[in-house]
């Protein structure tokens, strides 16, 4: 086989041409001497080349970026196919709260209707006050009949075991003349007057009543007691004291009372009778009759009601 020419050598480039340097400010030629024409006329200088103006740069302007896409909550696990639903748009709920001056009127307001009726009711009462004039009633005691008490004479022992029965008799009397009082059912309690202490014969119940107004009103009970055990002493004394028809006694009777004023009536409240001195009826004064009667004391909710006639 013959064998290939070979190939013809590559031309070397050329290098580039060394960069000139900057040439200094040329100098302004001089003004050309105006040429004369042939009539003699001055030829005008020529303009120089006009020049395009440089504009200056346009101003960037940033792309606009697109609004976010919405997003809207995953479906529910295990929902079943078809369209998707949206959630419904619920404008947000604007919560209303009062104003400080609203909740000051308020409070001012319900403080001035309370003290508008404190003053009615006040003056109200007053004035029932003045027109009625009410008066507690008074509570005597009568002295104590039928009182059987029963000591044994032995003295063998230290104590003794005494049997009683004590009858209770006191009489009200209402000075009012348009007010009545009302009694509730209660109870009421003897105890013998000793030095040593009260000792505590019984109680027995009375009944409920009403107190007309101008009129006299009796509470009457018996309470009797067996086998209560006094110290041997007091037995003496109390024995010596039944002889003579000199032994003391107290009286309490716990109640309740309401007060009524035509066809008003109040509420009950409960009130105390307390008699300390009561007395033996004479012999033959049976009854509660035949001596002195002891004037009771009142109290309503433990407070002394202290009688004004």
């Amino acid at each position: 086989m013959a064998e290939k020419p070979p190939l013809p050598p590559k031309p070397k480039p050329r290098p580039p041409p060394p960069p000139k340097a900057p040439s200094a400010t040329r100098p302004t030629p001089p003004p050309a001497k105006p040429h004369h024409a042939a009539n003699g006329t001055a030829r005008p200088a020529p303009l120089p080349p006009f020049k395009k103006p440089q504009l200056a740069p346009p101003p960037q302007v940033l792309p606009l970026k697109p609004p976010p896409a919405r997003q809207y909550p995953p479906p529910p696990p295990g929902g079943g196919g078809g369209a998707r639903k949206h959630p419904r748009y619920r404008p947000p709920q604007r919560h209303r709260r009062g104003s400080p001056c609203s909740c000051r009127r308020l409070c001012c307001f319900a403080t001035g209707v309370v003290l508008l009726a404190l003053c009615l009711a006040l003056a109200a009462a007053c004035l029932a006050y003045l027109y009625y004039r009410p008066r507690p009633p008074s509570f005597h005691l009568h002295p104590l009949s039928p009182v059987r008490l029963r000591l044994p004479n032995s003295t063998a022992s230290a104590v003794s075991a005494m049997d009683a029965t004590v009858g209770v008799r006191a009489v009200s009397w209402n000075p009012n003349e348009r007010v009545a009082f009302v009694y509730g059912a209660g109870e009421g309690r003897v105890a013998l007057s000793d030095a040593d202490g009260d000792v505590a014969l019984g109680w027995a119940p009375v009944a409920a009543f009403e107190h007309a107004p101008r009129s006299v009103a009796a509470v009457a009970f018996v309470a009797a007691a067996k086998g209560v055990v006094v110290d041997e002493a007091v037995a003496a004394r109390v024995r010596d004291r039944y002889r003579r028809r000199q032994q003391g006694f107290k009286v309490v009777v716990d109640t309740h009372v309401g007060v009524r004023v035509g066809k008003l009536r109040t509420g009950m409240v409960p009130v105390r009778l307390l008699c300390d001195g009561g007395v033996m009826a004479p012999r033959g004064g049976a009854g509660g009759g035949g001596g002195p009667m002891s004037k009771c004391q009142v109290y309503l909710f433990r407070v002394r009601w202290f009688s004004l006639n």
